[in-house]
């Protein structure tokens, strides 16, 4: 089985004691919808802290309490705590192959206002919480190139459907679109890959108020161009024993600008790129 079609049973080892996720289909009225787990999150591009939210949703998510021990990092709210019990996420914060970064976090707060995903489509009920991005660098090729994995995890909410009921597809799209510009920019001296190409194949219906793992892996390297793969899954509620749900398959071609060379030529070593007046406002969104 190949690593972008590996299975993610993420959500069915949980306490049995806990809560179950209540279906989007069991809401009485569409304002207890909004109120479930995809609405606990405050605004996340308002602070970095960590805050207590009850509003009432509290059927939706786990009933747990995590010591200090074990999260890894502040959580803002309870679908942070819904992502790190998820196995996968556990296993992949135990392995050091992988990095863990949260982009849209490392963002220049006057950015991310005019940032497709980090702005308009973020927040409650929408990408409830700012995706989870573990990154990982394959070993150099036999050509010098340098290819990466990538593995996000995120939170849809309800608010970001095309049919009642059904995740827009074209958010998922979007998803594919942004994951992949980060796994290819690794392979490109700028860290700056702009999309040529991108198609994606829906599988299954995407379900709101669900947690989403989006792997991605580089898989050539040609020069300033390279070409990426991944697949969409979609994980069941708390206590659901079903499987996983593949939603999508996706696959693009990305090109490094010309322009992007501008401060990455000999006058500028690498790490400058990130700073220089051409690329400062692109290249920190997906690298780092």
């Amino acid at each position: 089985m190949s690593w972008l079609a590996r299975p993610s049973r993420c959500l069915s080892r949980v306490n049995p004691t806990t809560r179950l996720v209540a279906p989007v289909s069991t809401c009485r009225s569409s304002q207890r919808c909004i109120q479930g787990a995809s609405a606990v999150a405050q605004d996340h591009h308002s602070s970095h802290t960590s805050s207590a939210v009850d509003d009432g949703s509290s059927s939706f998510l786990p009933n747990h309490t995590a010591s200090a021990a074990q999260r890894p990092r502040p959580q803002t709210n309870p679908i942070d705590d819904l992502i790190s019990q998820t196995p996968i996420v556990q296993a992949l914060r135990r392995d050091p192959t992988y990095t863990e970064s949260r982009p849209h976090l490392a963002m220049n707060p006057s950015l991310r206002p005019n940032h497709f995903v980090a702005g308009p489509n973020s927040g409650p009920g929408k990408i409830t919480v700012p995706p989870y991005v573990w990154m990982a660098k394959n070993p150099r090729t036999a050509a010098g190139t340098t290819t990466s994995r990538m593995v996000s995890v995120f939170h849809i909410g309800v608010q970001l459907c095309g049919h009642p009921g059904f995740v827009h597809g074209g958010l998922l799209t979007v998803m594919f679109d942004e994951a992949f510009a980060r796994c290819v920019s690794t392979s490109f001296r700028s860290g700056l890959g702009m999309t040529a190409n991108l198609n994606v194949d829906f599988r299954k219906p995407a379900l709101p108020d669900r947690l989403y793992v989006l792997r991605a892996e580089t898989v050539k390297v040609e020069g300033r161009k390279a070409w990426v793969e991944g697949t969409l899954t979609s994980l069941p509620p708390v206590g659901d024993t079903s499987e996983p749900v593949m939603v999508a398959e996706g696959k693009a071609l990305f090109v490094e600008p010309k322009f992007a060379e501008v401060c990455c030529d000999d006058k500028f070593p690498q790490d400058d790129c990130q700073t220089d007046s051409a690329n400062k406002s692109m290249v920190p969104l997906y690298r780092g």
